[in-house]
C-alpha cells in the first residue's frame, strides 16, 4: 500500500468540531469517525463498541505495538458550536480538546503504510473522558480489547501543544462538610453558624500556593481548591451545615490512597470527609526506548502533563504512555478555544514519521523510571 498525500487537516477538524459531541451524546461523531475511516477495510478491521470506535491494523509478532488514542467528547458549549477559521487559527468548542487531535489521528490512518510502518498500530477514538471515570470509553475497551493492555506504548492526542507531555497530575475531589446548630437568624447566640465556622479552613486553602514537584527532571504543580459549596436552607435561618467540594491535584510521586490521606488530614475535627472520586496519575516514562525516540528524533520539548489525562489509565496497566497532540492545552474548555493551524501540520508530521519509519526494535515493556 502507497502513502497518500494526507487529508485537509483544516477541513476535516472543522467537520468534527460542527458535530456536536458532549459527554454522553457522542453517537454522531463515532457514526462520522467511523465512516472515514471504513475506507481503510481491510487491510485494517474496524470495531464499534457503543460510542467507541477501534482500528486495528495488520499484526506481526516482530514489530512493536503503539497505540493512538482520543477522546470524542467535550464539554458544553458557550456559543462556540461551530467551527470558524481567522488568521490561521481554527476556533470552535472542541477545537483544541480535542477534535484537532482526532483530526490528525484520522488523517494518519489514511495516509501511514500499515504493511511497512515500524510498529503495528491501533487507533482508539473513544468517549466520556471529560466526566466521571466511571463512564470512561476506555473502561469499557480495556476487558473487551484485552491487546490494548500490552501495547508498547500509548500515545493520547491530547492537546499539548505540539510538545510532549510525560506523566499526567492524579486528581481527587472530597466533599468536606462544617456542622453547626440551626436557630432562628434574630437569635443566632441559640444556634452555630456551619459557614462562620468554616472560614479558617477557606482561609487555609485560600492561601495555598501550587506546590512544584519534580520527577525525574519533571516539573509538576499539586493544587487545592475549592470548586463548590453549599450550605444554609432559609435566609431567616442560621445554616447546620456547609459543604464544600475540594479538588486535589497532585503529582506522581504520590498514589491515591496517600493523597487521599494527606487531604484528611488537613480537615478539621468534627468536619465531615467523604470521598466523591479518585484518579491515579500517569507515570513519568522518559526510559523506553520509543519515547527516547520520539522525543529525541524530532527534536521535542518535554514537560509534565498539568492535567489528568488517559496516561494514567495505560500507565496503570504496565503502558508507556504520552501526550503529544496538536491542541493548545490552556484553551481547553474555554468559550474562544482554539487550535493554531500550525499545530495540525506540526503534530501530523511528527506522528507519521514516527509511527511510519525507524529501526523497529521491539520495545521492553519494564517498570518505570
Amino acid at each position: 500500500m502507497t502513502a497518500q498525500r494526507p487529508p485537509d487537516l483544516v477541513a476535516l477538524t472543522s467537520r468534527l468540531v460542527n458535530v456536536p459531541s458532549v459527554s454522553g451524546d457522542e453517537g454522531a461523531l463515532a457514526d462520522l469517525v467511523a465512516a472515514e475511516l471504513q475506507s481503510q477495510c481491510p487491510p485494517c478491521e474496524l470495531t464499534r463498541v457503543g460510542h467507541n470506535v477501534v482500528l486495528r491494523g495488520p499484526h506481526r509478532s516482530e514489530r512493536p505495538s503503539i497505540v493512538l488514542a482520543g477522546h470524542l467528547d467535550t464539554v458544553p458549549p458557550a456559543g462556540n458550536e461551530r467551527a470558524r477559521l481567522r488568521d490561521d487559527v481554527l476556533y470552535g468548542l472542541g477545537s483544541s480538546d480535542m477534535k484537532s487531535g482526532l483530526a490528525v489521528m484520522i488523517a494518519l490512518a489514511k495516509t501511514v503504510d500499515w504493511l511497512q510502518a515500524r510498529a503495528n498500530l491501533t487507533f482508539v477514538f473513544y468517549e466520556c473522558e471529560e466526566v466521571a471515570l466511571e463512564r470512561n470509553g476506555l473502561r469499557r475497551l480495556f476487558p473487551e480489547m484485552p491487546a490494548l493492555a500490552t501495547a508498547d506504548l500509548a500515545i493520547l492526542l491530547e492537546p499539548t501543544g505540539a510538545t510532549v507531555e510525560l506523566g499526567c497530575l492524579g486528581t481527587l475531589n472530597a466533599k468536606v462538610t462544617a456542622r453547626g446548630r440551626a436557630a432562628h437568624s434574630a437569635r443566632p447566640w441559640l444556634g452555630e453558624n456551619a459557614i462562620l465556622k468554616a472560614v479558617p479552613f477557606l482561609a487555609r486553602f485560600a492561601a495555598l500556593a501550587p506546590r512544584p514537584v519534580s520527577v525525574g527532571g519533571i516539573e509538576f504543580l499539586e493544587t487545592f481548591q475549592i470548586t463548590t459549596a453549599e450550605g444554609g436552607r432559609a435566609r431567616n435561618v442560621i445554616p447546620d451545615s456547609f459543604a464544600m467540594n475540594v479538588n486535589y491535584r497532585y503529582a506522581p510521586t504520590r498514589s491515591p490512597a496517600e493523597a487521599v490521606a494527606e487531604l484528611r488530614g488537613m480537615v478539621p475535627e468534627g468536619f465531615d470527609f467523604d470521598l466523591v472520586d479518585a484518579a491515579p496519575p500517569g507515570i513519568v516514562r522518559t526510559d523506553h526506548p520509543l519515547i527516547e525516540d520520539l522525543l529525541g528524533r524530532f527534536g521535542l520539548e518535554r514537560r509534565g502533563k498539568q492535567a489528568w489525562t488517559d496516561v494514567a489509565q495505560f500507565s496503570e496497566r504496565g503502558v508507556a504512555a504520552v501526550n503529544f497532540g496538536p491542541g493548545v492545552p490552556e484553551q481547553a474548555h474555554q468559550a474562544d478555544e482554539f487550535v493554531p493551524v500550525a499545530n495540525l501540520t506540526r503534530a501530523y508530521d511528527v506522528l507519521h514519521a514516527f509511527v511510519s519509519s525507524a529501526p523497529a526494535v521491539r520495545a521492553v515493556r519494564g517498570e518505570p523510571a
